[in-house]
């Protein structure tokens, strides 16, 4: 015959338990160590975008002083070109290629070349800006940012057929197409938010939710490696998959 449990071994027992639940309890209270989830869509992307303006000043304006000290002071002229100063020096800095047009209609702008390929094509005929960027091998994605830029601009997708709009989509990583939204703005949310599926959405979702958690984050593999700063090589990518889907298009 099995013997029953002591009164005052039920007795530690259940001050054994409640101790358990007693701490678990405050672990689910407190909020610090509660595991944070994504929101919805759209609150990830609106607290993305607030980040995106804090973390990024050289973005808040066309043209100006971005941020001045005791020390140096930075100005931006356009898109991608700066000039810091300090108490003994003067730099022009460039971010990327840039191309825009001048008051009198012409493309101007700075553009970096291979000096060899730049004598190699000397000889050859260049009868328009897209002849020279072809003979010099600068890949439009560089340029296509710009409104009033070549025709490579990433705006020419809004008007490609919906199956080709989804090719792109599938071509780029949810991490790039976060970063891509945030560089470009509202517009390229929107013709996001009308192309992708349900479940590239939630991936784009969860990646700004990534961006939000900041350092705090340990469990995404692409957020370990890139950030909200990392946009320079998304917009790349973004832009060499626009040319690829733009060449396949094409051939059809």
């Amino acid at each position: 015959m099995a013997k029953s449990k002591s009164p005052q071994n039920k007795g530690f027992w259940k001050t054994l338990f409640s101790i358990f639940s007693t701490r678990q309890n405050k672990t689910d209270l407190d909020p610090s160590k509660r595991k944070k989830e994504p929101k919805s869509f759209a609150m990830e992307w609106a607290a993305a975008s607030e980040n995106w303006k804090k973390k990024l000043p050289t973005k808040q304006i066309s043209s100006g002083v971005v941020t001045e000290s005791k020390k140096f002071r930075l100005t931006k002229t356009n898109e991608k070109l700066f000039r810091i100063e300090g108490e003994d020096y003067s730099i022009i800095l460039i971010t990327d290629n840039h191309l825009y047009k001048n008051k009198d209609g012409k493309w101007t702008g700075v553009l970096f070349v291979d000096e060899g390929l730049l004598n190699q094509n000397l000889n050859k005929e260049i009868r328009n800006l897209d002849d020279f960027l072809d003979l010099q091998a600068i890949p439009r994605a560089d340029l296509f940012l710009e409104a009033d830029s070549p025709k490579e601009d990433w705006r020419i997708v809004l008007g490609w057929e919906r199956f080709w709009q989804e090719q792109l989509l599938l071509q780029i990583s949810p991490n790039s197409m976060a970063l891509v939204m945030l560089a470009i703005g509202e517009e390229c949310k929107e013709f996001f938010v009308k192309v992708a599926t349900e479940r590239q959405k939630r991936l784009v979702r969860d990646e700004l939710f990534y961006f939000n958690l900041g350092n705090q984050n340990d469990s995404n593999p692409h957020s370990k490696t890139k950030n909200l700063y990392g946009f320079g090589n998304a917009l790349k990518e973004f832009g060499n998959k626009i040319n690829l889907i733009r060449e396949r298009r094409e051939k059809e």
